[in-house]
């Protein structure tokens, strides 16, 4: 019998290790998509109480060599540098929850995916950093010698003092040796998925987003934004759940056409409605008699995209019917902002986490799916503790406080379908009856049970 086996004898402590090629292995596995990952980096912007951030690719055009993240931040010292970036998991953001003028901005990351995510993206990394009042610093880090690297003490970053690439405070890092070949359509997909980082309900401090193509200049920098068509909706519904699970809301009917009759109407449900309901992703789960998540505000607005409908936005708003579907498609689906910055989802895949779309298969052309509407919902990490993000970021944990969430936001998307069913045309008229799975796609359905399946 081996020594350490022997009856009576003191334990022997084993200390935990890491090998170095952790960084990689994590940043391929854990961040499961670039998307997510360059949204990451930039939420670390955002952290750093940033007013401006620019992602720029470069170094090559149309296939770029690298890319940027700049931002205004606070930047960091050489203190920071060494005991809060250098350091892994680190409960620096939990402790200093707060940030910006007066402590207005909370911020969003807890878990150190921004080191991972630039691991995922690139071999070679570099930083430059500036915090107020300190010098300029230099961090480089090469991804694949970590992996070559046996004892974990030997894992080091290279840091040194540099001339001023930072002007003021800020931080620039750059990826190079890009994993991914990021191509027209990649950014394109970028682009809209930052259009939507930042909440429309916060905005009491300014957060700008640009980004910046392949070749182009300052001069060409795009400032990220949905399109106007957006702002104003055919049907909206706004309101509030409050601690008692009780929703007071306003829907209205806005309609495109010159001479149609707009409407307003006030929608009130109590918890015992909208928990007894059958319908929804937690259909069959036990509820409580109050919801277990805390209280929201949230906003969804609707559009018909059958013929007519399409017809309708592109006639007013002087677009091209191609670009309309896309547009909505970019934002499609709701997005949960947690203080001001978001949630879910952050991948095309996680767009119908409500399950909206298998809902509609029941009642075609009453209810909605995620290709007609664009939602909005805001909780706060003080008012839902509960309410939390998978380690990948892409989904929330499922728990109790979900399940009454989902329940009382299908609640929600329930009002709405049956107040548009007044307003919308009938579509036993026309030809409107032909247009009923417009909206409808195998790849939306199929995606849906994939998605149930994981969870």
């Amino acid at each position: 019998m081996p020594a350490a086996m022997v009856r009576g004898s003191s334990p022997t402590k084993i200390p935990f290790s890491f090998h170095p090629r952790v960084f990689a292995a994590l940043g391929a596995d854990l961040v499961t998509n670039d998307v997510v990952a360059v949204m990451e980096l930039v939420k670390n912007s955002y952290d750093a109480g940033a007013r401006k951030v620019t992602v720029r690719f470069g170094g090559g055009s149309p296939i770029p060599k690298y890319l940027e993240i700049e931002d205004d931040g606070c930047g960091m010292s050489r203190d920071t540098v060494e005991n809060v970036w250098c350091v892994v998991a680190t409960p620096h953001k939990v402790r200093n929850s707060r940030i910006g003028v007066a402590g207005r901005r909370r911020v969003s990351g807890e878990k150190g995916l921004g080191r991972l995510s630039a691991a995922r993206l690139g071999s070679e990394f570099r930083m430059w950093t500036r915090a107020q009042g300190e010098p300029c610093l230099e961090v480089r880090v090469s991804w694949p010698l970590f992996a070559k690297i046996e004892e974990w003490a030997q894992a080091a970053a290279e840091l040194r003092s540099c001339d001023d690439q930072i002007r003021g405070s800020g931080t620039r890092i750059r990826i190079s040796d890009l994993t991914k070949v990021w191509d027209s359509e990649q950014i394109a997909d970028l682009r809209s998925n930052l259009s939507r980082l930042v909440s429309p309900f916060d905005n009491t401090e300014e957060f700008g987003l640009f980004l910046l193509h392949p070749g182009t200049g300052d001069a060409e920098t795009v400032r990220v934004e949905p399109d106007d068509f957006l702002t104003k909706p055919k049907y909206r519904i706004e309101g509030s759940v409050n601690s008692d699970g009780d929703i007071a809301a306003s829907y209205r009917f806005s309609p495109l056409a010159e001479d149609g009759v707009s409407r307003q109407s006030a929608i009130n449900l109590s918890w015992p409605q909208v928990r007894d309901s059958k319908r929804g992703p937690q259909a069959g789960v036990p509820t409580a008699e109050s919801p277990r998540c805390g209280p929201f505000d949230f906003e969804i607005r609707a559009w018909d995209i059958d013929r007519h409908g399409i017809g309708e936005i592109a006639d007013r708003f002087e677009l091209k019917r191609t670009g309309i579907r896309n547009a909505i498609r970019a934002h499609k689906g709701i997005s949960v902002y947690r203080d001001g910055i978001l949630v879910l989802p952050k991948s095309e895949a996680a767009r119908d986490w409500l399950g909206l779309d298998l809902q509609r298969v029941s009642k075609i052309g009453s209810r909605l799916s995620t290709n007609q509407i664009v939602g909005y919902v805001s909780i706060s990490s003080q008012r839902n503790p509960d309410i939390r993000d998978t380690s990948d970021r892409e989904r929330l944990t499922a728990g109790p406080a979900l399940s009454d969430f989902e329940r009382l936001l299908v609640g929600v998307a329930k009002a709405l379908e049956a107040q548009r069913d007044r307003d919308r045309p009938d579509p036993r008229r026309g030809k409107a009856m032909t247009s009923l799975f417009a909206d409808l796609s195998p790849e939306t359905m199929l995606e849906s049970v994939r998605m149930s399946a994981r969870e």
